[in-house]
């Protein structure tokens, strides 16, 4: 039986009582700790440059009870009233750097990326998890290396993956088409095709649609992104994972977790070194490979769960709500679609799209890009740490400080778009609309060292399933929702609202 080491967290797990005299005595102790902490930083530490400035907040809590309304909005004042680089305060410990100016990202995560290459996890991700993860220091670089050539030997160059990402837009086009008439929502579907993608890449195997094991996976990782927020009560006080206030959170992570330890089992069974299924199998080999040559594997043996769980919430949710915007937008701007799709008739016709078709169809290619811009599916990137002390514009970032990248400023603000509420994907184009042009406030995918490992997978499959609906249909919003806007439902990624659609089939 495995032995299980119980941290001071799991204490609470067994011991808590989950109600007023907890959070007070919790209180107490962080407010003396914060006092401590005060106290040691005024004595010990001389920074060259001066702080950064924050907004106003209350003592011990700081900016935690700001947030109650839309953080966009916040983020955008605090942005017009202290700048593009400011910090601010979520309880007594947890500082927050937010850069929402492209000069200060260049100085800080290319210019200086060593010292903001750390990739940051929020307390309580780290408790739900039982580790700090594979996403810090020495493990990552060991991990990203692994994810590389897991990428490579699965074939994100050489067209393997390509072809499963094809035949997964094909399914859902012919999915879509038996729905040809008929109102509903493609959610469900668009959830399905991404999930098999990451699926057929760590699984070795996909899900038919309406199957309830997928349906119950992707519910569950929706509800654990609705329910958690870097600025919530757990990231001051990680022990409310295990009390009511968090069973939104808890339940979903641990089901999903416990499924994808089933399936790891499952390979560990029928492992054969001679015929590599996926990535489960791939990192299997590693373990053993590298244990008998007496060196230190990528991860260790039991690691695959975490790895995989990392891969789905990165990829899961947030390809599939760009697509869920691309699809709703489309509907909003048949003139643009009618001319996305005479370039898709004139480039591949009634072939299945393939990844270097893109470099060919420049207007579809904006179009994904401005998608992406006006509705950034994660508004405040992936969180980073800073590995030592930095100056960044002049201004002093201490060790060990949450950093964020404020993309939503970024890719929303006057400062940087004309009109940028507009949806325009010809601001993308050159003069003659033969070009794609880049623009350096737009980086979804992340700058630096720490630019997302999936970004060449999840830009084919935008670009693959978007072109293959296009492709076979024109697609409208159903009745219903022609109110429906641009507003989205914020949580961890930032999808649209629920919406139902009719297409029409064209003749290609």
């Amino acid at each position: 039986m495995e032995t299980v080491k119980k941290s001071s967290l799991d204490f609470f797990a067994d011991y808590a009582i989950y109600g007023r005299e907890v959070l007070i005595f919790a209180t107490v102790l962080l407010f003396v700790r914060w006092i401590l902490l005060q106290w040691s930083y005024n004595k010990n530490s001389k920074p060259s440059a001066p702080p950064l400035p924050y907004p106003p907040g209350l003592p011990f809590f700081g900016n935690m009870f700001s947030f109650r309304t839309d953080m966009r909005d916040i983020l955008r004042k605090w942005t017009n009233d202290l700048g593009g680089l400011f910090r601010l305060r979520i309880g007594p410990m947890v500082d927050i750097v937010v850069i929402s100016d492209v000069d200060a990202i260049q100085e800080a995560f290319v210019d200086q990326a060593n010292a903001f290459s750390e990739r940051d996890i929020p307390p309580l991700l780290e408790v739900a998890m039982g580790t700090k993860g594979s996403i810090f220091g020495q493990r990552w670089k060991q991990l990203r290396r692994f994810g590389h050539r897991a990428l490579r030997h699965f074939g994100i160059n050489q067209g393997s993956m390509e072809d499963s990402i094809i035949e997964e837009g094909r399914l859902m086009a012919e999915a879509f088409e038996m729905k040809e008439g008929t109102q509903f929502n493609p959610k469900v579907l668009v959830t399905n095709t991404v999930g098999n993608v990451i699926t057929r890449f760590v699984f070795g195997f996909r899900f038919e649609y309406g199957d309830p094991v997928f349906e119950k996976l992707a519910e569950d990782f929706e509800l654990s992104f609705e329910s958690f927020s870097i600025t919530s009560l757990g990231s001051v006080f990680p022990f409310l994972y295990y009390t009511p206030l968090y069973t939104n959170f808890r339940r979903p992570i641990q089901d999903v977790v416990s499924y994808i330890k089933s399936v790891v089992n499952d390979h560990r069974r029928s492992f054969d070194p001679l015929h590599l299924r996926d990535v489960i199998d791939l990192h299997m080999a590693e373990v053993k490979g590298q244990r008998d040559e007496n060196k230190m594997a990528a991860m260790e043996e039991g690691w695959e769960w975490k790895f995989i769980f990392e891969l789905y919430a990165a990829g899961l949710a947030t390809t599939t709500d760009t697509l869920r915007w691309a699809i709703l937008i489309a509907a909003q701007h048949p003139q643009l679609v009618h001319e996305v799709q005479k370039e898709i008739d004139d480039v591949i016709g009634g072939r299945s799209p393939k990844f270097s078709d893109q470099s060919l169809m420049p207007l579809t290619g904006a179009t994904m890009l401005e998608i992406t811009r006006i509705r950034p599916v994660v508004p405040l990137g992936v969180p980073r740490c800073t590995s030592r002390d930095a100056v960044v514009q002049g201004y002093h970032i201490p060790k060990n400080t949450t950093v964020l990248m404020n993309l939503w400023e970024l890719q929303t603000s006057p400062k940087y778009w004309k009109e940028p509420d507009k949806f325009n994907p010809y601001r993308f184009l050159s003069e003659d609309r033969k070009t794609i042009v880049s623009h350096r406030a737009l980086n979804p995918f992340g700058i630096g060292l720490r630019v997302c490992l999936g970004e060449k997978l999840a830009r084919m499959q935008l670009f693959i399933i978007f072109t293959s609906l296009l492709q076979r249909f024109t697609l409208r919003l159903a009745d219903d929702s022609l109110a429906v806007g641009m507003e989205g439902k914020a949580g961890l990624a930032y999808g649209p609202l629920d919406y139902n659609i009719v297409l029409e089939k064209r003749n290609v």
